[in-house]
């Protein structure tokens, strides 16, 4: 009872953090590319280094599980996984941020797609 009265705490002390992010900006390298989801405009952006801006639209943000996120264009298609842990990464500086991502467009460059993500009210810690 114990285990399950701490795992239920742990989930909404994750959600309640999670409640107030209503942007989520992530970075990744090799190409270099960061995304910008914002929840109340229901907005993907990507500005990838050399290609320019784009706006993907009716993007829906989809909890998972207990700190497992997707975001999901309107067509179906998941456009990036999100995990809450605290070991997400940009491949370049020490930085350690609180969300790890997969983007499925990247996920032939290097890191295989894997970057950091941060949000309004966790940001990422070190150089």
């Amino acid at each position: 009872m114990k285990k399950m009265t701490f795992a239920i705490v742990a989930t909404g002390m994750m959600m309640s953090q999670f409640a107030s992010a209503d942007v989520i900006k992530c970075v990744f390298t090799e190409p270099f590319v960061n995304t910008t989801y914002s929840m109340t405009q229901s907005t993907l952006t990507i500005d990838a280094a050399g290609e320019g801006v784009s706006v993907i639209h009716n993007v829906s943000f989809q909890i998972k599980g207990a700190g497992q996120f997707e975001l999901v264009a309107k067509n179906g298609k998941v456009l990036q996984k999100l995990s809450l842990d605290n070991k997400g990464s940009d491949g370049m500086s020490d930085k350690n941020y609180p969300y790890t991502v997969t983007d499925s467009s990247q996920s032939s460059m290097a890191n295989n797609g894997i970057g950091g993500c941060t949000s309004n009210s966790l940001k990422a810690t070190g150089q």
